[in-house]
């Protein structure tokens, strides 16, 4: 009885807030994804069951997540917890952050925890419903800090700020503290400029590391591993998205590394078929899924990767092929390739595929897998 009652309250200070200003509630069955079989090509290997598959692919695992938004004239909060996202065992809180609008409708303030679904007016993304691709997050505000905003209304530029603060929950003062050098050379900066239905342009630098020494795995001072990357989006065609999005690293590695990462994304919709493409070229750039992930080895290798998706709409129902092509200019290592035909209920948020992983070096093993994925939320 007693927890009926707690669960009534629950509910009745949800359904009040829902109609309260400036409050939103929501909860995401989102990227979930479950393999009903998976095998390989190796000879008496078993056929198996489970969250993730052989390929390891975006996504893996099971993600709810719940999102709690308030604020009014002057502040503002955000909060996102993941449960059980790709195996983790417990709750885990990706944004946490308060907004301070200094100056409504032009400077704001935001500190606190921003990830993954988070602070990303500078992050590029493809059109791809599920295999996503981008640019190793370049552009993403990430990690604990402290935001400045400058975005004057109707006037189509920003400018921001992101200062890297120390993990305050992070153990020991080794960790939650750092030096004014350390701090200062910790921070990412962007601009963008839009011309309203034709193009829009974005500049910025950020890092891919967090402060140099102040996490459990690395104790001694390291670099930064500072990025400067610039965009293009193009916007005067309707129906199209279209976007290169660039950027340049390993200038401030011990050993100078030359890296650099170009990623095309592309989206047309002629209703009801829909064309998505992502095209990658990198230096020193593992492809991996998501193109773009920066490598400081250095071995001075080129990297590609082209991934075309087609979208037939019939409705409740909906077919998909999605394929992606990989290769590195590195001896021994073939073309990687996948090929993924699917099914989707479209009023549902469920689809079933079948994906095919193989290899163009002789003798390589390749892999299946049979997922269902489930993606709906309010």
């Amino acid at each position: 009885m007693k927890k009926a009652v707690v669960l009534g309250m629950i509910l009745l200070a949800l359904g009040c807030m829902a109609y309260a200003d400036g409050v939103t509630v929501g909860l995401d069955f989102g990227r979930t994804q479950f393999n009903i079989a998976s095998g390989s090509s190796v000879s008496g290997s078993p056929i198996n069951q489970g969250w993730v598959g052989p390929t390891g692919q975006f996504p893996t695992g099971q993600r709810l997540d719940m999102q709690f938004a308030w604020s009014n004239d002057h502040t503002g909060i955000n909060i996102t917890d993941y449960v059980f996202n790709g195996g983790s065992a417990a709750d885990t809180i990706l944004n946490a952050y308060g907004t301070l609008k200094f100056i409504p409708d032009m400077f704001t303030a935001y500190i606190g925890l921003f990830n993954a679904d988070g602070w990303d007016h500078f992050r590029l993304d493809t059109a791809h419903p599920i295999h996503d691709t981008n640019n190793n997050n370049v552009g993403r505000f990430n990690g604990w800090g402290a935001i400045l905003d400058l975005m004057p209304k109707d006037s189509g530029l920003e400018v921001a700020l992101f200062a890297r603060l120390t993990d305050p929950g992070a153990p020991g003062y080794a960790y939650n503290v750092q030096t004014i050098n350390e701090a200062l050379s910790q921070y990412d900066v962007a601009a963008s400029y839009t011309v309203p239905n034709l193009v829009k342009v974005q500049v910025g630098s950020t890092t891919f590391a967090d402060a140099p020494g102040k996490n459990e795995l690395a104790t001694a001072p390291g670099f930064s591993e500072r990025n400067i990357f610039g965009s293009v989006q193009i916007m005067m065609i309707p129906n199209l998205t279209l976007w290169d999005n660039l950027y340049y690293a390993g200038f401030d590695a011990p050993t100078k590394t030359t890296i650099i990462s170009d990623l095309v994304g592309l989206s047309y919709d002629m209703k009801p078929l829909t064309l998505i493409l992502a095209g990658y070229f990198g230096k020193n750039n593992a492809p991996l899924w998501a193109a773009g992930t920066p490598d400081y080895a250095g071995l001075d290798y080129t990297a590609w990767s082209v991934q075309p998706e087609v979208i037939y709409n019939m409705g409740g129902l909906s077919l998909g092929l999605y394929a992606s092509v990989t290769g590195v200019s590195l001896s021994g290592l073939g073309m990687d390739y996948i090929v993924e035909p699917y099914v989707k209920l479209n009023d549902f948020g469920t689809r079933i595929s079948f994906l095919y992983h193989g290899n163009s070096t002789s003798g390589a093993t390749s892999t299946w897998e049979i997922p269902v994925l489930i993606d709906w939320g309010f």
